[in-house]
């Protein structure tokens, strides 16, 4: 998908941004945001980057200082960098998952989602949205280039971290030609995969590791092998010292199971708020299955929040689950 004209002019006729993800960012997210915000600072542009939450640990290795992106908390006076400042929400799925930004966003002079999530559009909301790209990240590079600016390692780093994540280390099925046409142009920029997936996945706290074992000992299999679940609560991370932070990115273990289908991570994040992480592989479309409660994302990793306890969640989800794949439950 070509970026249009009219969508660039978008960018060419403002000089104040504030770019921002969803709620708990991951890599796509945060490297998406990071190349935009360097991409257009590069053409002389003002740029803020303002999360609805902290970035997680393993991600702060792309910041260029300690406050490059913040949280309306930070500030003493949030709405101040919305006005006059065109936002730009990158890789959010809904709006729901923008948390406290939601409401600032209304005292900027517009708004432009960038994204590969399929999505309702909101009136008023200008979209640079394709569904067949491999991450929200291969959007961005093409926006980038739209307004000719030039790639550097500042750029290629989190660009790499946005596509590599978001397709599960180019294995996921939207992976293409173009993903690694792509990937081998940011190597051209110095990109250095070891550091970075050193970065993101080998430098685990011991906190962590005591979590991950507590979380997988919950895991449990449906009775013909084809749903996997497994969950986490407050108890359980008071047990290993740890923070919510230190919860995520614990979905991909239940297709790990031989057989596995549709996986499930249930986190409690609060008495009657459960998040709900999904998988699935082979025709299984996780997105469709989880949209009956409000739920989305692609045919194979998508997420729902629910206004349920833990338990109820699972009630819900579960039985639904093995029922679509097995014919019981």
């Amino acid at each position: 998908m070509e970026i249009s004209e009219r969508s660039l002019d978008l960018f060419r006729c403002h000089r104040k941004f504030v770019l921002t993800t969803h709620m708990s960012s991951d890599g796509d997210g945060i490297g998406s945001q990071l190349a935009l915000a360097r991409g257009l600072r590069s053409l002389g542009c003002d740029v803020a980057l303002i999360n609805p939450t902290p970035v997680p640990e393993n991600y702060r290795f792309l910041l260029e200082k300690p406050n490059e992106i913040v949280t309306p908390n930070d500030l003493k006076d949030p709405r101040a960098q919305f006005e006059s400042a065109l936002t730009v929400v990158l890789d959010m799925g809904a709006f729901d998952r923008l948390g406290a930004v939601r409401p600032l966003t209304k005292h900027s002079e517009g708004i432009v989602v960038v994204d590969h999530h399929r999505m309702e559009r909101v009136s008023g909301v200008q979209y640079i949205l394709d569904t067949e790209a491999c991450a929200t990240g291969e959007v961005t590079a093409r926006l980038l280039d739209g307004l000719n600016v030039e790639f550097d390692r500042g750029i290629a780093d989190p660009l790499y971290v946005a596509i590599y994540t978001d397709t599960g280390g180019f294995r996921y099925p939207g992976t293409t030609p173009a993903t690694h046409r792509l990937a081998a142009r940011l190597l051209e920029c110095g990109v250095d995969p070891q550091r970075l997936y050193t970065e993101i996945f080998e430098r685990q706290s011991p906190v962590r590791l005591r979590l991950t074992g507590e979380i997988l000992s919950t895991l449990k299999i449906s009775p013909a092998g084809k749903v996997a679940w497994m969950h986490t609560n407050r108890a359980m991370l008071d047990r290993a010292g740890a923070q919510w932070d230190d919860a995520d990115d614990m979905v991909n273990f239940t297709l790990q199971v031989d057989g596995v289908q549709a996986g499930f991570y249930f986190k409690e994040l609060d008495t009657g708020l459960t998040k709900v992480s999904c998988r699935s592989r082979g025709d299984f479309a996780i997105d469709q299955f989880v949209s009956e409660w409000g739920g989305g994302g692609h045919p194979h990793a998508a997420g729902v929040r629910l206004n349920l306890r833990l338990q109820e969640a699972l009630d819900l989800i579960i039985p639904s689950a093995t029922r679509t794949l097995e014919g019981q439950g």
